[in-house]
């Protein structure tokens, strides 16, 4: 295999690059291409052919003989600022081609995008900005809210005006705010939620495009009533996540209600995205090996040191039985025909290294009941789908080159997926190894 010079090159210079005698897994669903051809001009997927033929001189050529050709991962949820800038190329080493930002600074998002223009190495960065709340507001150090609909609609602008390529409504955000918020973009980019004084329930009725947070956004959907939140009751109230662990323990899957919420989402046409890392207190850890490449995940996890040490072995199985409820509703909706999508909460969930995390994320997707196929569509065409990026998810001419070549196949073993050989990002080919070695000399990782 010959490595490409162009991980030194900027979108205006990408050379030619060819993918030869590749075994191609294209992101739609259809069974492997073997012996594949994938011609790329521009960024983009020019052709894929099958079969062997002569590349011409000064075209860049990978021998993908042994190999399988994945779409490039796609992580739906991330923050970006409580990450660190300095995380994009661990996106990238990990196999993480595009992400999205759902609540970060809009100067801080814009400053990403553009370095990334000029060439740094990371994923495409799509971004909401910051999440439009209620009062009061989920985190008033953070961000102030508003309970006025014209107040929301205000902040609509203010993000769409900056490039944002979604609209996040958050937790305390009342049903009448959220609903003139989803009419006024009018479709010109997809809504999502995390979601809590309005109900799940009522903003698919409004119209809204996507759910984050299995445990969170449908939890008053599903909880018996005695259990559920108030609207005053937030993450940071004393036992709201014990509370929100019984409630979804004790939940009736098989209740009309719950069955009218799964084809209330099939009938519309919202994403979940479950994020089933997000299990507070259930004991989860960080990899050692990786933790050290990134130096904001392991700082705020030192900080949480204490919090995890005083977490009782039974508020560990409470959060992982709930874990176990959320897969099997994550389970239901696939089956219902919904579109599941993977997303990590990544900045935001102490433990999860970028990139990487999201192999975590798949992992209980797995646990769902998902076949391997349908995992790896969650985190490529199926989330290309939620994004509305018409140009991502899945490898077909027109579409923009971002592709994975893996070591094994990831339909017979997902962990296939974090055994590397190539990223191609844009048409900008990546090694892995490079990229963390690099990550090491930054952060003085002897």
């Amino acid at each position: 295999m010959r490595s490409a010079s162009s991980s030194r090159a900027t979108s205006a210079n990408v050379p030619d690059l060819v993918i030869h005698d590749v075994t191609l897994i294209d992101g739609t669903g259809a069974p492997p291409l073997e012996r594949a051809i994938v011609r790329i001009e521009d960024g983009r997927i020019a052709s894929i052919d099958r079969g062997v033929e002569d590349v011409p001189a000064g075209v860049e050529v990978i021998d993908g003989r042994g190999l399988w050709a994945a779409p490039g991962l796609i992580d739906t949820h991330v923050h970006l600022d409580l990450a660190g800038m300095e995380s994009l190329p661990l996106f990238l080493a990990a196999g993480v081609t595009t992400i999205r930002d759902l609540g970060g600074p809009l100067e801080g998002l814009l400053a990403a995008r553009r370095a990334l223009a000029d060439g740094a190495a990371g994923p495409r960065l799509l971004f909401a900005g910051p999440f439009i709340d209620g009062d009061p507001p989920t985190w008033p150090a953070q961000q102030p809210g508003s309970n006025e609909p014209d107040a929301a609609v205000a902040a609509v602008d203010e993000r769409l005006a900056a490039g944002a390529d979604a609209i996040k409504l958050y937790t305390t955000l009342p049903l009448e705010s959220a609903r003139r918020c989803i009419e006024h973009v009018d479709g010109r980019v997809p809504v999502t939620g995390h979601l809590g004084r309005t109900l799940s329930s009522e903003a698919m009725a409004a119209g809204i495009d996507g759910l984050e947070h299995a445990l969170l956004t449908p939890y008053n959907d599903f909880a018996p009533e005695e259990l559920r939140t108030a609207p005053g009751e937030v993450m940071v109230t004393p036992g709201f996540w014990q509370k929100v662990y019984r409630g979804w323990l004790t939940a009736d899957l098989d209740s009309e209600r719950a069955r009218r919420w799964i084809a209330l989402l099939v009938e519309r046409d919202v994403s979940l995205c479950p994020t089933l890392t997000v299990a507070p207190g259930a004991g989860d850890a960080p990899d050692e090996q990786l933790l050290r490449y990134a130096p904001r995940v392991a700082e705020r996890w030192r900080e949480a040191s204490g919090l995890r040490e005083a977490t009782s072995p039974e508020a560990q199985a409470l959060a992982r039985g709930a874990r176990a409820k959320l897969q099997e509703l994550a389970g239901r909706v696939h089956e219902a025909g919904g579109r599941i999508v993977a997303g990590t909460d990544t900045g935001a969930i102490r433990h999860l290294v970028p990139g990487f995390g999201l192999h975590e994320e798949l992992s209980h997707l797995a646990g769902a009941g998902l076949s391997n196929m349908d995992v790896l569509r969650a985190a490529t065409g199926r989330a290309a789908e939620a994004l509305w990026g018409s140009d991502l998810g899945t490898i077909e001419p027109g579409k923009r080159a971002d592709l994975l070549l893996v070591r094994r196949n990831p339909l017979e073993d997902l962990g296939a997926l974090r055994e590397i050989e190539r990223v191609v990002a844009g048409g900008r080919v990546f090694d892995p190894a490079a990229l963390l070695a690099r990550a090491a000399g930054e952060t003085g990782v002897g």
